[in-house]
């Protein structure tokens, strides 16, 4: 090897390459990489058979050609006085400094490479040896990267170990109000209200020392900073990784400002339902229990003969009060549907039937038939047994005939229990089969038809346990079903009171 000179500057006048040309292919054939020998007048001299197969030509088409010939045209200008500068000046170096270069095949298609240049001494002069490596797979890797950050529903950026914004995509900019050239290389803190900045650099080196994926601040109301200067809430992931042998972290970020505006309104309607559930149990109670003591007090005072048309006066009122009573009483199962239970076990649905059956019995005439393709589910018994008497009741309550049949039937879907009430009685109008949910809704102004409040507490039960309920009209006899789905396996975001 000793005829062989490799050389980070231009050769000597005391360089003696004593090499054959058969030595020098020899070598460049043994590039692990694609390699070709240029002169200084940029014509090809020896191209190894990987680079052959990666450019797609064979070593004939190509020795002795110009090197412009392997450039797309827009490449082209100019190329001959930069091959002379790099030979007045011939050290090893990568080429391009940053810039995206491409290598043209044969068939026209355009690669995107990556250039390594060694200049050679040897007996015909001053070479240079091209690594040439092919990096379309990373290209594509990245591009694939970028599509992916740039679709995540998420605010994403990557901050280097100096806490300066290495990557962000489109919606962060979007989050914070900043273009991309904003922020790029920008101080992370510059997303930070001024009043966190002073610890900043504190907590990010702690994390630093112990880095993990984890959440930013758990408990705490953590906000940005826009870039009109107003302050948002959001919510921040950790990740950390290593890219070219630095520790960076990846950041998600999310805008949680509609979700918190709902939580404000959430708690609001809570307490006002509280406040509400008060009111309608104290103080409106108090002064019904105070007329009908007043009238107990006349009726005594009335004597023994009083008027009949008095009589039938007192008897109206007290029946008013009376539905004032039951309206209250109403309105508070109401106000309770909407809380979630969390004593949860294995419920037996024909076990629950029969004790619905029990406590409110059929009517003479009335049969409830059962296809329970799924016997039990995990739930909280008592909203799920509510639910399933209000609809039985509901059937039987509405239902314009002496006799009716009522098909209870169940079955998994999914992560839900299907169950479905079918009666035989007169059918619910389309245009009604949503009110009868709303609140003190009836299809009939009888009195035997109930309060109107039944179905709409079964919906908050319902809904307030993760579930629907719907009504359409069957097909193919008269009446109505009932379709409500119900978990069937325990979910946490529905039942406040499981521990963490």
């Amino acid at each position: 090897m000793s005829d062989l000179q490799l050389s980070d500057c231009a050769p000597s006048e005391q360089d003696v390459p004593l090499f054959t040309p058969a030595t020098l292919r020899y070598l460049v054939e043994a590039v692990p990489a694609g390699a070709l020998l240029v002169d200084e007048n940029g014509v090809i001299q020896f191209i190894n058979k990987e680079l052959q197969q990666t450019l797609k030509y064979t070593a004939s088409e190509l020795n002795n050609q110009s090197l412009e010939m392997l450039l797309p045209e827009r490449f082209r200008h100019g190329h001959g006085a930069l091959t002379a500068a790099f030979f007045n000046n011939p050290v090893k170096r990568s080429m391009a400094d940053g810039r995206s270069l491409h290598a043209l095949c044969k068939d026209g298609a355009e690669i995107p490479i990556e250039i390594g240049l060694n200049p050679l001494i040897t007996a015909q002069g001053t070479l240079v040896l091209a690594t040439v490596v092919n990096i379309s797979a990373r290209v594509q890797a990245n591009h694939m990267f970028r599509q992916i950050v740039d679709s995540v529903p998420y605010g994403l950026m990557v901050i280097n170990p100096q806490g300066n914004i290495a990557l962000v995509n489109p919606l962060i900019c979007t989050i914070f109000g900043y273009s991309e050239q904003d922020l790029l290389s920008a101080p992370m803190d510059k997303l930070l209200p001024e009043r966190y900045r002073k610890y900043h650099d504190a907590l990010r080196a702690k994390y630093a020392q112990q880095p993990s994926m984890r959440l930013m601040g758990p408990g705490r109301d953590l906000t940005g900073l826009h870039k009109d200067g107003t302050e948002f809430p959001i919510e921040i992931g950790l990740s950390p990784f290593i890219l070219d042998n630095q520790d960076m972290v990846l950041v998600a970020l999310s805008d949680i400002t509609p979700r918190k505006k709902m939580e404000l309104d959430l708690r609001q309607t809570n307490s006002d339902l509280e406040e509400f559930t008060y009111v309608a149990s104290h103080d409106l109670r108090s002064p019904l229990r105070g007329i009908s003591d007043l009238l107990e007090w006349i009726r005594e005072d009335f004597g023994e003969s009083p008027a009949p048309s008095l009589l039938n006066n007192m008897e109206r009122i007290t029946i008013r009060v009376h539905r004032m009573e039951t309206l209250i009483d109403n309105l508070l199962k109401y106000a309770r549907a909407g809380r979630s239970q969390s004593e949860i076990s294995l419920v037996s649905l024909d076990e629950l039937l029969d004790n619905i059956q029990e406590l409110q019995p059929l009517p003479d005439g009335f049969t409830l038939e059962r296809q329970l393709d799924l016997p039990a589910i995990h739930t909280a018994r008592v909203p799920l047994e509510t639910a399933l008497r209000n609809l039985i009741a509901n059937a039987v309550q509405h239902h314009d005939q002496e006799r009716g049949h009522i098909i209870v039937r169940s079955c998994s879907e999914n992560s839900l229990c299907h169950i479905s009430v079918t009666d035989d009685g007169p059918g619910i109008a389309e245009q009604a089969r949503e009110r009868i949910f709303k609140l003190f809704q009836t299809l009939s102004r009888s009195d035997k038809r109930g309060s109107g409040i039944g179905l709409a507490v079964t919906r908050r039960l319902v809904e307030s346990h993760g579930g629907k309920i719907t009504v359409e009209a069957n097909q193919h006899q008269p009446g109505s079903t009932f379709h409500l789905w119900w978990p069937q396996f325990i979910r946490r975001d529905f039942n406040d009171n499981i521990p963490p």
